[in-house]
């Protein structure tokens, strides 16, 4: 196999919504021909996802690692990420640092923001490093100054944010923490209204709740992510979609719970996370959702 011909076979493989054993097997041994020939660390970070689908986590990290060690920042991210939460079982935040810090020194756009956002995260928490919140602070406005005014939605603008946000509230600038609060939330709907991941609906649950600890919320002129917020007590939620009304209830028993559409969620968390619509997923047509009322 040559160059061009594993390049047609990876181009075929991602055209290919189910690819069989076979074209997996020519997928990988084209990813490892095109790594051989040109040392590219794009092809080794992206034989290391192949790996991850197919839970084959040692090979993951050996291309991930080897990606990272040619300097890939997304590579470290994801490996910092890896080792910060245990992904895999086991936690390292000896080593979730060290990725971290290294991709946040490269100038290479939204991996090495990320990596700032969590070393950050890191001197706040204490993890690995001492607790040192003028580290904390000082890592997240630098990374905010980078991301004020972001173009695409895998930037974390809404991480960024929400934290500078917090920095602002904790100094009593709260206007300011306010409508920074309202521009991440529009942010980051926008990025699940296209990928629907958990860990993007915990920040949106960041965001709203500390937006309405800043600020009255007005369930009279609510949105859908407003839930958060309103899902907290026992409550009725009406709202419409293309004509039909929907209902969604808060249980007030002791077991909390949410049901919507004859379902039953632990939280609004995993409501958004699995619900749909005539077979839409709900956080997709989030803004088509209208007449919202609220029943207490």
């Amino acid at each position: 196999m040559k160059e061009a011909e594993a390049l047609k076979v990876m181009r075929k493989y991602y055209e290919n919504p189910n690819p069989d054993e076979a074209e997996e097997f020519r997928f990988t041994e084209a990813l490892k021909l095109l790594i051989d020939k040109t040392g590219e660390p794009q092809y080794m970070y992206e034989l290391g996802w192949f790996y991850l689908t197919k839970k084959r986590f040692d090979l993951e990290i050996k291309y991930l690692e080897l990606a990272a060690e040619n300097g890939y920042v997304p590579a470290m991210e994801e490996l910092g990420y890896m080792w910060y939460y245990g992904q895999h079982g086991e936690k390292d935040y000896g080593k979730a640092y060290g990725y971290f810090s290294k991709g946040a020194e490269l100038d290479d756009g939204a991996g090495s923001l990320w990596c700032k956002c969590k070393l950050a995260d890191m001197y706040h928490n204490g993890y690995y490093v001492e607790k040192d919140d003028h580290k904390y602070r000082k890592l997240i406005e630098e990374a905010y100054k980078e991301i004020e005014t972001p173009e695409y939605l895998n930037e974390p603008y809404p991480e960024v944010s929400f934290r500078m946000a917090e920095i602002w509230s904790e100094e009593n600038r709260m206007d300011e923490a306010v409508v920074l609060l309202i521009k991440a939330k529009k942010f980051l709907a926008e990025r699940l209204s296209r990928e629907a991941f958990w860990g993007h609906f915990e920040t949106m649950s960041r965001i709203v709740n500390l937006l309405y600890r800043l600020k009255l919320l007005n369930e009279a002129s609510i949105d859908f992510y407003d839930l958060f917020r309103v899902t907290l007590e026992p409550c009725k939620i009406l709202f419409k979609y293309d004509g039909d009304r929907y209902e969604i209830t808060v249980s007030d028993d002791k077991e909390p719970g949410i049901c919507f559409d004859g379902k039953w969620y632990r939280d609004f968390l995993e409501l958004c996370d699995k619900a749909n619509i005539r077979n839409k997923k709900i956080t997709n047509i989030y803004d088509e959702l209208y007449d919202w009322e609220v029943v207490r």
